[in-house]
């Protein structure tokens, strides 16, 4: 790499980070390594020297795939909070995309919406007030845990980010409100990071002609899918580099169910322009952008995406925090959230829909290989209304795109454990709602607050079930290759819960 080298207080980034608050959280999550920014031993004022990578270093280095951090990593730690941020870096992010706005006294902080009501304990417009009151505010996302509410990050300061991680990675910069864009660039080439940033700036908006005659490559993007019209696409191409810009897609057109048209990305690629699309929750998603030609993976789970955090055998629920992996429906929506508690509990009670968690952190599970056993306790808190719905155990998928009963997605077997006792193992296949019904047996009826340990194990012979609680077992003759893991509850009300998951 080129470039100068530029040397920041290990002090200053450990105050930074603020870690005094974040360690439990982030050691909950398995996020902490070690190092001057994320826990290591302090030594005094011992400096740290960072070798500063440029953009155009980075472009050129890439290669035709690349992933790029959303919101730090959105969908596992607070989004725009420094343990985040700190987090994509330790995941080895290159790139973090950077959302900035600013006070009334003119002070530029890390944050997407224009208002704090969204994702912190305040409640206003960012720009009608002064920065006084960060003192009082803190970032607050339930979704993500109660390791997070309990130990909620400050709304970091955009300086502080700039010191942390300026010239370690890329920035992708965006300002919230047009009052921020010149204060933003102004400390940007204050602090010497020019060659280190690029300009995030939605297509329509002047920044981006701005942005482009200061020499800065620019980060052009479509916030809503109705708005990425061929004509659009075009035009907006036109403006930019392919040696240095890039265009950028939503990937959902309703959330994070429905992909973009594939004529459209098409459409973006042909330009040549470099395609990034956003926001990814699950490696399918990266996987299926890429094969239409997209290079950047603009993830809010970055180090599960990218498939930097190890497979694991077991789950962190006593942790309290959403795992890096673990993934609802709509990862950034509050309603499908799970709860977790202080006992190990993962709890699954949204309204009016079924309730599924794709566990991704266990990777793909070797299935095809006798002798592996999944284990899980299963429990109504709350009994559905039907006593044919029922906990379910979905595995042997071949990737981690969202499973539910009768959605008609995907390959794989799933176990049903009804509230009447009825044990099932069947099959579904992709394009078919209902499962084929390999073998059920009955076992004794559920009652609110009854834990039932469910086991599968695969054999030489196929697969073999038991709710070992009350010594039912259901077996089946037929192969199961290795594959994701989906948990839920498949029924639209009532509470569910899971523990004590292990896989062997």
């Amino acid at each position: 790499m080129s470039g100068d080298d530029r040397t920041v207080s290990r002090r200053t980034l450990l105050r930074t980070v603020g870690l005094t608050a974040a360690t439990g959280a982030l050691a909950v999550s398995g996020l902490l390594s070690g190092g001057a920014a994320s826990g290591g031993a302090a030594s005094g004022d011992r400096p740290v020297t960072v070798r500063r990578v440029t953009a155009q270093e980075w472009a050129a280095g890439r290669g035709p795939r690349y992933h790029v951090a959303h919101r730090g990593s959105g969908d596992v730690l607070p989004e725009h909070s420094m343990p985040a941020y700190q987090a994509a870096v330790d995941w080895g992010a290159a790139c973090l995309e950077i959302s900035v706005g600013i006070t009334s006294d003119g002070v530029l902080i890390c944050m997407h919406d224009p208002t704090y009501d969204r994702t912190t304990t305040g409640t206003g417009t960012i720009i009608d007030q002064p920065s006084s009151v960060l003192d009082s505010i803190r970032i607050w996302q339930p979704r993500l845990g109660r390791a997070w509410t309990d130990n909620p990050p400050r709304v970091p300061l955009f300086e502080d980010v700039l010191r942390s991680f300026g010239g370690a990675v890329v920035l992708a910069v965006e300002a919230k409100v047009p009052q921020a864009y010149a204060p933003m660039m102004a400390m940007v080439e204050r602090m010497g990071l020019r060659e280190s940033v690029i300009v995030k700036t939605y297509y329509p908006s002047d920044d981006l002609a701005t942005a482009t005659a200061q020499g800065y490559p620019v980060f052009c993007y479509f916030g809503k899918a109705d708005a990425a019209t061929p004509d659009a696409i075009t035009k907006a191409a036109a403006r930019l580099n392919p040696h240095r810009d890039c265009l950028v897609l939503p990937a959902f057109t309703d959330g994070a169910g429905s992909f973009l048209p594939d004529a459209t990305v098409a459409a973006a690629v042909g330009t040549g322009i470099p395609v990034w699309v956003f926001p990814l929750h699950r490696r399918s998603d990266a996987e299926h952008f890429f094969a239409l030609g997209v290079q950047g993976a603009v993830c809010s789970s970055y180090g599960y995406i990218a498939g930097v955090v190890p497979p694991v055998t077991a789950d962190a629920w006593a942790g309290m925090a959403i795992a890096s992996g673990e993934m609802t429906r709509n990862p950034s929506w509050d309603g499908y959230a799970p709860a977790f508690t202080p006992a190990g509990e993962m709890v699954l009670a949204a309204k009016g829909t079924q309730h599924f968690l794709t566990i991704g952190q266990c990777g793909r599970v070797p299935t095809s290989t006798p002798g592996t056993v999944i284990e899980v306790d299963g429990c109504w808190q709350v009994l559905p209304q039907s006593a044919s719905d029922g906990l379910s155990i979905a595995f042997g998928r071949v990737d981690d795109s969202y499973y539910q009963h009768r959605l008609g997605a995907g390959d794989g077997c799933h176990v049903i454990l009804r509230a009447n006792g009825e044990l099932g193992l069947y099959r579904h296949q992709d394009g078919r709602p209902d499962g084929e019904l390999f073998s059920s047996a009955a076992s004794p009826p559920l009652t609110a607050g009854q834990w039932a340990r469910m086991r599968i194990t695969t054999t030489a012979d196929g697969i073999a079930v038991s709710r070992t609680d009350s010594g039912t077992t259901v077996t089946a003759s037929v192969p199961v290759r290795d594959g994701y893991l989906h948990l839920g509850r498949a029924s639209s009300d009532g509470e569910a819960a899971f523990r004590g998951l292990r896989i062997s």
